[in-house]
């Protein structure tokens, strides 16, 4: 069976703008159309991500985003004046308003390992290398888009926008930590809530129940008459109001010394044994095959001269990697096999129906397949249901069995592998995950189907399963997961990224860090 990816994207903006302000020649390379077949085009590319994507469903009953009268709404603006580019950006915001990090229009990258894989091996039926000469300019187009090079550094936390880092600005000296209140005249998450043909995929803020993104401000089309308008508010509620131009830089005026973000490939292993705690600690910054063999030798050389109270795996700023990486040393230290009984759920429409070859019977006939699983499910539409059980990781031996906790301590930004880990926490009593969630849709996820319309051949890809694993409401199809929910306040984040002590080490974690501090209390507990 193919391992779960729970996927949590990377927002990829595809910026947009006045189609007047682009280089005259990748202009006036594009392909011309119809007003009749750019309505075909349109209307192919709604139907088919209606009939693909079950996550739209899920974003209309829970986040109350409607795509459906997103789509009218943009179809609209098709005239038989529409430009290619202006039908290009059209298209661009209708794969947006589905808010799915896996529904989009192909770049160059995407572009090019379909060319060398997909299509060579199948994976892509009724597209060939020939079809991509438009894509390729439409890539290019969008690439030449014209977008702002202005940082804020806002870091959203505890259901707020703060500037991370003090500032100057025309002059004048801004301090760190102010709030973010309000967005050219607009209370700042009302303006980013909407944005939902702007931005995707907005993240999701269970908790206040709200969406939000910390670079927002970047698109152009934020800037009126070519000015953003930006409130902020300090801890004493003075308010500064900023009028900000696309060509206008801020200057930090404090280095940041950390970051707050994903790893890098250049993020070491880290290792502690916490003598007086009898805690072992890795700090693994990615899911990285040769470091789960580094940390299972670790393991084995601490447990021959130290009592292991607990095990404390830091994937904070994990961008994945292999599955194999966790399962090479938690093999042998978990008392039971970490084990899933997935339900994942897809569309039962025609286009479902014909891409894997299923009807009525076959469901029927097969026993991992079913109408009616044992899980609350979408209002609409109609669906199917796969469900299996999957041992992720099997004790290898009772030797080094554990009789402790193994705390998972994450933030907003793990994916793919990490985000298995994490999730795994849910479904074992010796896992227990501490932090944040990534605030995007997770769950077990199938390859994106890749598909064209047929007169502009544009080239886009929409994500065809949602996961209904463990749910017990429908918004828990969101699939972002935390037993210990701890978020940093702005001034535990300044200190984080300002300060020059080594935020893995041992000194840090016991006398700063709020995750593991947490840790340390929950071991207290009898």
């Amino acid at each position: 069976m193919k391992r779960v990816i729970f996927i949590f994207i990377l927002p990829l903006l595809a910026w947009a703008t006045n189609a007047s302000c682009q280089q005259t020649d990748i202009k006036d390379s594009l392909p011309t159309f119809t007003y009749q077949q750019m309505l075909e085009d349109y209307d192919t590319l709604v139907s088919n991500i209606k009939q693909v994507s079950p996550i739209i469903y899920y974003n209309k009953e829970v986040r109350g985003i409607d795509f459906e009268q997103h789509a009218r709404t943009l179809r609209s603006l098709i005239t038989p004046q529409t430009t290619t580019g202006n039908f290009l950006q059209i298209v661009a915001k209708t794969l947006r308003a589905a808010q799915d990090g896996h529904t989009g229009r192909l770049g160059t990258w995407q572009l090019d390992i379909m060319k060398k894989y997909w299509i060579p091996d199948g994976h892509v039926p009724g597209i060939d290398s020939a079809d991509t000469e438009n894509a390729y300019k439409y890539a290019a187009y969008f690439k030449q888009l014209e977008q702002t090079k202005l940082d804020l550094n806002l870091v959203y936390t505890n259901g707020e926008y703060y500037n991370l880092l003090p500032f100057i600005y025309k002059g004048k000296q801004y301090p760190a930590a102010m709030r973010l209140a309000r967005c050219n005249g607009v209370a700042i998450h009302a303006y980013v809530a909407s944005l939902v043909e702007t931005v995707s995929p907005l993240r999701w803020d269970r908790k206040q129940n709200r969406v939000y993104e910390e670079t927002f401000y970047m698109h152009p089309s934020n800037f009126r008459n070519n000015t953003l308008q930006l409130e902020f508010v300090h801890h004493n509620n003075k308010v500064e109001q900023l009028n900000i131009t696309t060509k206008d830089t801020l200057i930090f005026s404090q280095k940041s010394n950390g970051k707050y973000g994903y790893n890098s490939s250049s993020d070491s292993l880290v290792i502690h044994y916490f003598e007086q705690q009898g805690i072992f600690y890795v700090k693994l910054p990615m899911m990285i095959q040769e470091m789960g063999d580094t940390i299972k030798q670790a393991l084995t050389t601490t447990m021959k001269d130290h009592k292991i109270r607990a095990v404390v795996v830091d994937i904070r700023g994990n961008g994945g990697g292999s599955d194999l990486t966790y399962s090479k040393f938690l093999s042998m230290i978990v008392k039971a096999p970490l084990r899933m009984n997935i339900v994942v759920g897809r569309n039962f429409s025609p286009f479902i129906q014909k891409r894997w070859q299923i009807n009525s019977d076959t469901i029927a006939r097969r026993p991992a397949y079913t109408f009616k699983p044992n899980t609350p499910t979408l209002k609409e539409p109609s669906m199917y249901f796969i469900q299996q059980s999957y041992d992720f990781v099997v004790p290898d031996s009772n030797t080094y069995a554990l009789d402790a906790k193994i705390y998972i301590l994450q933030d907003r930004f793990i994916y793919s592998s990490a985000s298995n880990l994490s999730s795994l926490a849910k479904y074992s009593d010796q896992l227990v995950s501490i932090g944040q969630t990534p605030d995007l849709l997770g769950g077990l996820q199938a390859d994106p189907i890749v598909m064209m319309l047929p007169h502009s051949k544009i080239i886009f890809r929409v994500e065809p399963q949602v996961d209904f694993t463990g749910i017990e409401k429908i918004d828990d199809l969101f699939q972002n997961n935390v037993e210990h929910y701890v978020p940093y306040t702005i001034e535990q984040l300044y200190l984080r990224v300002t300060t020059k002590e080594d935020v893995n080490g041992k000194q840090y974690l016991l006398q700063h860090d709020p995750l593991f501090k947490k840790v340390l209390a929950l071991e207290k507990k009898p």
